[in-house]
């Protein structure tokens, strides 16, 4: 969190290290607030805690001191390998007992880790008390609520408690303990629990997956000292101790008489200490809350399990046939080794009854080595028999039968019952360990029928009806966690897209993320949590995006065939991701297709992907979607922009239809053709037309969408006074591109500058362009000035961003290339960046490397827009010259194609230039041949 700088306290004459918080970290901080909040701590007196002596601020930068103590870091001791146990023992109880004192004091460190337990004088004690709390409590203070109220994960990936992983804002002191648990688990075996694996893949480990048993690594370490430990490690709070008092009373009176035992003693104690788990255990299972089954054997590797649709016997358990396959799946899924296939995979592929050949054939489709199947039928009055087969798809053992009969009313207390027995059943077949059972997320049996009622809309992309039954899900239980997530991706399919509703619902969603629910929902409620949060914190937004794509890419990782995870991936990067790619844009799309083509979502984005590369690519996509049941308007829509990108409309029989679709019609149908680069320009007509037809607000928001496309176009006349007139960064594109003269653009563009929104950033490429360096100085010199005064972290980055361009700008213009280009690289893009700023980079990077400079070219940072188009020109030549034909050839057809109606000299000079590179590099036009028909669903 800090720079650390040991110092001499002139006053006392005494050493004293000082701590400065890094730049990024205290944007936003209130130096008053951690100031505040750091006296709390420092009234913290105890032997085994390293005391803050003051704090204060420098620079803008808040820090703090602290003694300075002789000796190493527990980091520093653990290189040498693993602790002996009596080192182990005294290390863990001294920690324990400083943090016992500050938890009388109702302080958290929410930071214990290796390298802030310092070891002098055969002690140990702990540093930097309360500046976890101290940072989180600054920012949350923020007015414009930089890290927001849904929790901050602040912390060390390898030792943090799941609820900090989630980000629960009422993470108490038994995150201590957790991690405590990881430091104590690093020194007796020598690795964390979970070391190896990447940050985001910790943080997914402490949330769903269990550590190895300490004997596993180390075969020495007493049994009762062990179980101490992995109790620590429980992911649910209320199953570790619940203070560290109890540690330290436990290793007082416990861990001597472990240590000095003899080997014998130490082995009747390990039997002794099962025998007592398995007694615990047996006794656990007798009370119904508690979903736990033991089994003593190790766990094996994963053990896919498919849920087929059962066959309902009484039309009156009809949602239930599908329905069973949504809770089994989510409740067996990541008990033990099971992994559960996507229930849309299982529903779509199942064709068979319910017996047992048909259960063999269809775990051998999907790749499952078991399979359950079963059946609901009335029996008797408001009773419901419900019975299942779970059969080995890979080996001739038989079937293990399961039955449960309750009442119809109590359908969540039949699907319980179903799960506990079903897992029973598994471990009669397969070695699973010791497995927990997930949860849906919800107990109330009216919020669980709507949501699988919603569930199954969905998946038939009936949006109304999916909203209207998640609507009536969450009204019954407004903890229900995934259910909020559906209902606001549904909100988004109903031509309500970030609305206020849509992001209430994620945002709800983001707060319910539980112990006991499956991987999948557990990954998913992680994802939806920091997408949601990036998209209203410009100051975090680069870190909670990519934390974002990593649970929601772990998704697709555990769960190859979920179509909707495959699309959430994807629709999460399409949107953001500044590093992606064309290609691999339309490949995430492709994945979620294949996973499940009637999985109707996946389609939007790769249509609009699949024109950009053409008519007969994106028809392919089209025709593929149109056999799926999707609602009216999308079929309207998709039929439209068949009809338009292949010349069946247009003219006055264009123009009529335009006028008589509804405007969401129309707008779908310009999202799919927007990349189209067809020589007949439909997707022009649609916004004209949407120009003509909505008034008000809407229509100058329409407006700007057609400045920005007929500069996408080659159109720069009319884009010219279109970005003008709506205040557009279309003008910066056209200025800095020499497309209109650099002094009219300025002249135009400069009364921006004292808007103090987005348009001050757009007037620094036509400042450039004018090579006018003195105003980009004095502009950069103000900002900078404004910044040390603002307390909004968004704000900040915002100012920091502008200071950072105006400063590059400022020297490209005085036409030093090669120091404008260093400047443009240390731009900060933490926050966003323009995509003129992103182009203007990659030119200046060709000069000295163009195969990182066509990476960047590749990258999706602008789509529709001036500098998309002219993109592909400067991607054609920088592929031609590192002799990329394929590339080359794809660039400058495009260019070829897009700017085929310009009216504009240079980009006449541009096509020109492309016509004679195809000629020269595909002169019989095998490649785009082959281009178009490698690209398909």
């Amino acid at each position: 969190m800090s720079r650390v700088f040991l110092a001499e306290d002139i006053g006392l004459k005494r050493a004293v290290v000082i701590k400065v918080l890094h730049p990024e970290l205290a944007v936003g901080v209130s130096a008053d607030r951690f100031h505040r909040e750091v006296q709390l701590s420092a009234r913290l007196q105890h032997p085994h805690i390293i005391p803050v002596l003051a704090a204060g601020e420098i620079a803008g930068l808040p820090y703090y001191v602290m003694p300075f103590v002789k000796g190493d870091t527990l980091r520093a001791r653990l290189a040498a390998g693993p602790l002996t146990i009596g080192e182990a023992v005294g290390i863990f109880s001294d920690v324990a007992k400083a943090l016992a004192f500050a938890q009388t004091e109702g302080i958290v460190h929410r930071d214990i880790k290796p390298e802030n337990i310092l070891l002098s004088g055969g002690a140990a004690t702990v540093a930097d008390f309360g500046i976890a709390k101290a940072l989180s409590s600054a920012r949350q203070q923020d007015a414009t609520g930089g890290l927001t109220s849904v929790g901050t994960s602040l912390g060390t990936p390898a030792y943090m408690a799941p609820e900090q992983v989630a980000g629960d804002p009422d993470a108490d002191h038994r995150a201590d303990i957790y991690s405590l648990g990881c430091v104590a688990y690093e020194m007796l075996t020598g690795a964390a629990p979970f070391a190896g694996k990447s940050p985001q893949q910790m943080l997914a480990a402490h949330v769903m997956e269990p550590p190895a048993p300490i004997a596993e690594r180390r075969d020495d370490v007493p049994p009762m000292l062990a179980a101490l430990v992995m109790r620590c490690l429980e992911k649910e709070p209320a199953r570790r101790p619940q203070s560290a008092s109890e540690i330290v009373t436990e290793l007082d009176t416990t861990g001597g008489r472990e240590i000095v035992g003899t080997p014998a003693r130490r082995r009747a104690r390990r039997v002794t200490w099962i025998v007592a788990g398995v007694a615990a255990v047996i006794a656990a299972l007798a009370v119904p809350a508690i979903r736990m089954l033991y089994h003593p054997v190790q766990l094996s590797t994963a053990l896919n399990v498919a849920v087929a649709p059962f066959e309902v016997l009484d039309p009156g358990l009809a949602l239930w046939k599908e329905g069973i396959v949504d809770v089994l799946s989510r409740n067996l899924d990541g008990a033990g080794p099971i992994r559960s296939v996507s229930p849309g995979v299982t529903i779509k592929k199942w064709e068979g009854h319910a017996e047992r050949t048909a259960a063999v054939a269809f775990g051998r489709k999907v790749g499952a080595q078991l399979v359950i199947y079963g059946q609901l039928q009335s029996a008797g009055r408001d009773l419901v028999d419900a019975k299942l087969w779970v059969v080995d798809a890979e080996r001739d053992v038989p079937a293990v039968e399961v039955e449960v009969r309750d009442s119809v009313s109590r359908m969540d207390r039949v699907t319980d019952s179903l799960s506990l027995r079903t897992l029973v059943a598994i471990g009669k077949l397969r070695t699973i360990g010791a497995a927990q059972l997930a949860s849906l997320g919800s107990s109330s049996l009216p919020a669980i029928r709507a949501f699988l009622q919603g569930a199954q809309y969905f998946r038939r992309t009936q949006w109304d009806s999916a909203t209207a039954a998640l609507r009536q899900a969450v009204a019954a239980d407004s903890t229900f966690g995934i259910a909020y997530a559906m209902l606001g991706e549904a909100y988004g399919w109903t031509g309500e897209a970030g609305n206020d509703l849509e992001w209430q619902a994620f945002d709800r969603a983001a707060t319910l993320i539980r112990p006991g629910l499956s991987p999948h929902d557990s990954l998913t409620l992680v994802a939806v949590r920091h997408y949601s949060v990036a998209m209203k914190s410009r100051a975090t937004r680069a870190t909670d995006l990519r934390q974002a794509y990593a649970a929601a890419a772990q998704v697709t990782e555990r769960y190859p065939d979920d179509a909707a995870a495959w699309y959430l991936y994807a629709d999460m990067r399409l949107h953001n991701d500044r590093d992606l790619t064309e290609r691999e844009a339309l490949s995430n799309f492709d994945h979620a297709i294949r996973a499940d083509s009637d999985f109707a979502p996946a389609y939007i984005h790769a249509i609009e992907l699949a024109y950009r590369n053409g008519p007969a690519v994106g028809r392919r996509y089209a025709a593929a979607y149109l056999t799926r049941k999707v609602s009216a308007v999308e079929e309207t829509a998709v039929r439209l922009t068949v009809r338009m990108a292949d010349g069946e409309l247009r003219g006055d029989a264009l123009r009529a239809v335009l006028d008589t679709v509804s405007p969401s019609v129309a707008g779908r149908a310009f999202n799919f053709l927007r990349l189209n680069p067809d020589s007949g320009e439909a997707s022009m007509e649609i916004i004209r037309a949407a120009v003509k037809r909505i008034p008000g607000r809407a229509g100058a928001q329409y407006k700007r969408v057609l400045g920005q496309h007929l500069a996408f176009r080659g159109h720069v006349s009319e884009a010219w006074r279109l970005s003008v007139e709506s205040v557009d960064y279309t003008a910066a594109q056209l200025a800095i591109l020499g497309l209109v003269p650099a002094d009219s653009a300025v002249k135009a563009m400069r009364p921006w500058i004292d808007r103090r929104d987005d348009a001050s950033f757009y007037v620094l490429p036509a400042l450039a362009a004018a090579r006018d360096t003195a105003t980009l100085n004095r502009l950069a010199l103000g900002a900078e000035k404004v910044m040390k005064t603002d307390t909004s972290a968004r704000r900040r980055a915002s100012i920091a961003y502008f200071v950072q361009t105006a400063r590059a700008y400022s020297v490209l213009a005085s036409g030093d290339s090669s120091a404008a280009a260093s400047l443009f690289e240390a731009v900060s893009d933490t926050m966003f960046t323009l995509t003129v700023d992103q182009f203007i980079k990659a030119r200046l990077v060709a000069r000295t490397d163009p195969k990182r400079a066509l990476t960047l070219l590749e990258r999706m940072t602008s789509q529709g827009d001036l500098i998309s188009s002219a993109r592909q020109l400067e991607r054609g030549r920088l592929a031609e010259r590192i002799g990329d034909k394929e590339r080359a050839v794809d660039a400058f057809g495009y260019v070829a194609s897009v700017w085929r109606n310009t009216d504009a000299q240079p980009l006449k000079d541009a096509v020109k230039e492309a016509n004679a590179a195809l000629e020269r590099l595909d002169s019989d036009g095998k490649v785009r041949a082959v281009l178009t028909v490698e690209r398909r669903p």
